[in-house]
Formats: structure tokens, C-alpha cells, sequence
């Protein structure tokens, strides 16, 4: 289980095809995209051993036997097998493109009667808003079986990317824009989705799932579902929002924030010297304004570990009892 998931959610789905070198193909874009990949591969293939087999051959063929043995040949230029190497290459391109750029077209534009989507990339973590939904889930996402589906991504901080290998859907998700990726689901089953864009320190970690389900399952708003005990819930909030910056155990090792660990109803020294209570107060505060109160030793770029400023969560990314649930839960962790 990834550690910054839900506990509902099941181990998303691994492996490869029949020839070992592309995830499982789970999409309508899939045919086309491995197509045309493995016309790239085989045609490399090919022509690797073709020109290698050559180059053995005549090398071996004409070879000088003795050390007074004139030139096999004087020839230096043919036409006919020059016009060859240069059209050849060039229709194989050409039909390369061709594929590509019709592949491209058909991920560019949505079906009309695609389901909207949200998707809010921050460093780094996922948040997706269903159809019709009012908030946002963290982590993880539902799609119905063999419906397109639609997502208008921004980011809140810096370049990340939207990507499902699976379903052979990758889209950059930009600041101050908005950029839209769509796909059709043709198999059940939860599918890893990964930042494909270099984003800081925890890029590797900013992961998430995508669950095809069927549509019975899908009309039952599946991403509505949370943990009654509060602080089950304040606990998988954190899990999913705050651990690729914050640690909450007694290790003693350094992230690019605060240790949780025992925080709660003692003070923090803040970067301009004073001192301030680890309270409900704060814990709001650092969560809607992070950069209102800096810890010390933990001012953006000050050292290793923080290479940038947090970015704020809003009341649709983290509502304010998801707060009073992380309060909660804050409050169980004692030395």
C-alpha cells in the first residue's frame, strides 16, 4: 500500500504486455499508441541487424587477403542505391508522422459527451473533483468503464505532468493554465498514476490512483466515502496531503518541514525569533497561510531539505473538519 493513499484503496494494478516492454494496455488510445510504437521498435530491429549483417559481411567478403592486393573496386558513388537509402528513410518517416499526428489529434479533442473532471497539481500531491462533486479527493479518483472522461488541470506552484501509463495519457499540467487530458477506460481495475515532469525533491513520491469501475459502482460516488472515527480520518489526511514534507514519528530525521511528532501543545520558535503555541490556531494557519509563520531553520531554501515555500491548501482541497479531524489526530501523537 502507498503509503500516502487512502486505506481503501487496493494495490494498483503492475505488470507488462505480451512482450515485456509496455504497461498494460487499458484504453481506447492504447492499440494505436502501441502500434505505432512497436512499428518504431521492429523497424529498428531490422534495420539494426540488416545494416550490422551488411557491414559484417562485406567487411569479411572484401577483406584484403595479402598485402600487395590492389582495391576490389574503384567505385565511389551509385546513384540507384543512394536514391534507395534516401526515399526509403524518408516514406518510413513520413508514415511515422503520419501515425502520430493522427494519434495526437484523437487525444486533443474530448468527445462531447466526455464527464468533467478537476485535476490540481501541487507539489506534491494530487487532488481530483468528480462530476458533480463539491470538494476535492486527494489521491486517488473513479472513472466508469468504457465512457470517456475529461480533466481541465492547473497547477498551484510549479510544472508537474498528468500521467497514465496505462491508458497511454500524459498531459503537462502548467501554473497559470489550463491544459485538458481525456481517455476511455476498457478495464476494470485500479491503474497507477505518476508525475511525468521533474517538480522538486519528492517528485518520485507524487503518485496517485485511478479506479475503472463499472458504472453501478461509479453512480454510488465511491470518492465520497471517508472514515467515520475523525481521527482515522485526520491521520489519512495527512497521509495523503502532508507526508512527503512533514514527518510524524519519533525518528528525529529531517524533511522539508516540521516534525509532527508531539508537536501539539507546545511552542514553535519562529524564524524572527519569537515563539508561538501549536494550536487549532496555527494548525489553521499553517495549512490556509503557510508562509504567515516560519519555523526556524525551515525558511523556503534555507537548507537542503526545503527547496521551496509550501503552497496553501484551500477549504476545497482540505474543508475546514478535515482540519479539526488532523487536530485530532495531532493530539494522539505522544512521546
Amino acid at each position: 500500500m502507498l503509503a500516502f493513499l487512502p486505506q481503501q484503496q487496493q494495490e494498483p494494478l503492475q505488470g507488462f504486455d505480451s512482450l515485456g516492454q509496455l504497461p498494460p494496455a487499458a484504453s481506447t488510445f492504447a492499440p494505436d499508441v502501441d502500434g505505432l510504437f512497436y512499428f518504431c521498435f521492429w523497424i529498428s530491429v531490422f534495420f539494426f541487424f540488416f545494416i550490422a549483417g551488411l557491414l559484417v559481411y562485406t567487411t569479411m567478403q572484401n577483406r584484403r587477403k595479402t598485402e600487395t592486393q590492389p582495391a576490389a573496386s574503384n567505385v565511389t558513388h551509385n546513384t540507384p542505391l543512394e536514391v534507395v537509402w534516401t526515399l526509403v528513410p524518408t516514406i518510413i518517416l513520413m508514415v511515422i508522422f503520419a501515425w502520430g499526428w493522427k494519434g495526437n489529434l484523437d487525444q486533443s479533442i474530448a468527445p462531447g459527451d466526455a464527464l468533467q473532471y478537476q485535476a490540481i497539481a501541487q507539489k506534491w500531491n494530487w487532488s481530483f473533483q468528480h462530476p458533480g462533486q463539491k470538494g476535492f479527493t486527494p489521491g486517488e479518483f473513479w472513472v466508469p468503464l468504457d465512457r470517456p472522461v475529461k480533466f481541465t488541470t492547473h497547477s498551484t506552484d510549479v510544472l508537474h505532468s498528468f500521467y497514465v501509463p496505462a491508458f497511454r495519457a500524459k498531459r503537462d499540467v502548467l501554473p497559470g493554465r489550463y491544459q485538458t487530458v481525456w481517455f476511455q477506460a476498457t478495464q476494470e481495475g485500479s491503474y497507477p498514476m505518476l508525475c511525468a515532469e521533474y517538480c522538486g525533491d519528492e517528485h518520485s513520491q507524487m503518485r496517485a490512483v485511478v479506479h475503472v469501475v463499472t458504472q453501478e459502482e461509479f453512480d454510488k460516488a465511491p470518492w465520497n466515502a471517508r472514515p467515520e472515527d475523525p481521527i482515522e480520518w485526520g491521520e489519512q489526511l495527512y497521509n495523503q496531503y502532508c507526508t512527503s514534507c512533514h514527518r510524524a514519528d519519533n525518528t528525529g530525521e529531517i524533511k522539508a518541514a516540521p516534525n509532527l511528532w508531539a508537536i501539539w501543545g507546545k511552542e514553535e520558535e519562529l524564524e524572527d525569533g519569537s515563539r508561538v503555541p501549536v494550536d487549532k490556531d496555527y494548525i489553521v494557519e499553517s495549512i490556509r497561510y503557510p508562509q504567515a509563520k516560519i519555523v526556524k531553520g525551515f525558511t523556503p531554501g534555507a537548507n537542503k531539505y526545503n527547496a521551496g515555500a509550501m503552497t496553501a491548501f484551500s477549504s476545497a482541497l482540505i474543508p475546514d473538519e478535515g482540519i479539526d479531524a488532523i487536530v485530532q489526530w495531532l493530539q494522539t501523537l505522544k512521546d
